[in-house]
This record gives structure tokens, C-alpha cells and sequence, in this order.
């Protein structure tokens, strides 16, 4: 493993990958981070009557204001990361931009939902496994007070 993407969404479970990815590097050594956003597409109701720019200017900033904690984490430990924001359909922009990187392993978030919650709301981390060409690392968060 020496090229990742860890998509982050600003849950404690994308959070507890971070950790992950954290202390791989602290064990095993150096290795090439792309950590990723990907903001929805907004329902076209919501942002009727918004500029463009405007629209595409809010959701970078939801994206940055995800990703913070975890390059705030990165950054205590001396660890160097590419930082990547994307809009879409995030399991296929999350796959298309881990192709486009040459990633070898995807290492993300799993809120652990039950089977019938993972059905009933769909699921990225499903759909990135199923569909990934590379090796997927689900980390489920470990915090029993953690929100599914």
C-alpha cells in the first residue's frame, strides 16, 4: 500500500480511517494520501434562482469545513496529504478519482448501519465495494456513543 485515497465526509467514521492511515504511516512508513470530499449534487429545488458560482462556491466550502479535523490530524503528525473536492455522485467520483490517482487501496468510513438501515438509505461504502478494482479498507468506527 503506498498510494490511498481517504474519502472523508466529516463522520467519526471517516475520522476513525483517518486514525487509520495515521498509524499505518507511523508504522510502516510514508505514503502518498489523497484525502477527497465529494459534495452531492444539490436538489435542483434548492438552489433554484442561485447563481452558478454561488451554488458551486457553497459546497466547496461544506467540503473544507469536512475535511478540517482530519488535516488538522495529518498536519499534528507530520504527515503531507493532496486534498481533493469534488461534486456528483460521490461512490462514482470516489472510484473515478482513485482510478485517475492510481491509488492502489481505498481506506474509508463504515457507519456500521445494520442491514435493513444499509438497504433503506443505500450506501456509499457499498457501492465503492462493489464496484472498486482495488482493495477497499472499511474502518468502522470503534466509539460506542458514535451516531449511525
Amino acid at each position: 500500500m503506498r498510494n490511498v485515497l481517504l474519502p472523508i465526509d466529516g463522520s467519526d467514521s471517516a475520522f476513525q480511517a483517518a486514525r487509520y492511515v495515521i498509524d499505518f504511516v507511523k508504522q510502516y512508513g510514508a505514503l502518498a494520501i489523497h484525502v477527497v470530499n465529494i459534495q452531492p449534487k444539490p436538489f435542483e429545488w434548492a438552489t433554484r434562482g442561485m447563481e452558478p458560482g454561488t451554488i458551486e462556491k457553497d459546497l466547496s466550502v461544506q467540503a473544507h469545513i469536512a475535511l478540517k479535523p482530519v488535516l488538522h490530524a495529518l498536519d499534528e503528525e507530520g504527515i503531507a496529504c493532496q486534498t481533493h473536492v469534488g461534486f456528483g455522485d460521490t461512490g462514482e467520483a470516489l472510484l473515478a478519482l482513485a482510478d485517475e490517482l492510481d491509488c492502489d487501496h481505498i481506506i474509508m468510513g463504515s457507519r456500521g448501519l445494520g442491514a435493513i438501515s444499509g438497504l433503506m438509505l443505500g450506501s456509499v461504502t457499498r457501492k465503492v465495494l462493489h464496484l472498486a478494482k482495488i482493495p477497499v479498507i472499511c474502518v468502522k468506527n470503534d466509539r460506542s456513543d458514535a451516531a449511525a
